[in-house]
């Protein structure tokens, strides 16, 4: 069908458009499985050791315009590796809210359609932000790159026994509408922009 392809090859520009803007190396890699259950809710991608991928490195993804973080390289095999996503349960970023520049830790619910939780973020600064402000990577404490939009606030309760509020996030990324995700090479630095998509892998 030339209609499902030319969307594909629309999709894919999209992200390597987006990859050469980007500062570091970026692998695209198609998405070729999923584990929704709870207790490991990870995506495997197509590419493994074989293009470089090393555990702990960073996924992100551009969707409708809007660049995401995924989540981060938990196992990596030959030609596949497993990804854990913000939203599994152990995954626990380190954020910022991007207006206010709060600080807190964002964590993960389990389900993809469920909202991820961002925790220590103080009550006294709590009308300095508001619904649908953006919550970014803050660059602190592990190796996700700097200010990189996680998801917007949706919901902010206050709890009477806590100093902190109870903030849930949307996601950026719509998960089950996801194809292709970037894997970021922290070897190549800032220096050295590149992008790599290649097509020979896919055959392997």
């Amino acid at each position: 069908n030339n209609t499902e392809i030319r969307k594909e090859n629309e999709r894919l520009r999209e992200q390597l458009q987006f990859a050469t803007e980007l500062e570091y190396r970026n692998i695209a890699a198609q998405i070729i499985g999923r584990n929704p259950d709870n207790l490991y809710s990870g995506i495997t991608i197509g590419k493994g050791s074989r293009s470089g991928f090393r555990k702990g490195m960073p996924e992100k993804a551009i969707q409708d315009g809007n660049i995401g973080v995924v989540g981060k390289v938990v196992t990596v095999g030959l030609s596949t590796s497993l990804v854990m996503p913000v939203y599994d349960s152990k995954c626990n970023i380190s954020s910022r809210i991007q207006n206010t520049r709060d600080i807190g830790i964002i964590s993960g619910s389990g389900s993809y359609d469920s909202p991820l939780m961002l925790n220590y973020i103080r009550k006294r600064v709590l009308d300095d932000f508001n619904h649908g402000d953006l919550v970014v990577t803050s660059g602190e404490n592990d190796n996700y790159m700097k200010d990189i939009p996680i998801g917007r606030i949706s919901k902010i309760t206050v709890l009477d026994y806590d100093s902190s509020l109870q903030i849930e996030i949307d996601p950026v990324i719509d998960f089950m509408r996801l194809e292709t995700v970037l894997v970021v090479d922290h070897k190549y630095g800032n220096d050295r922009p590149k992008i790599e998509n290649s097509a020979k892998e896919g055959a392997e």
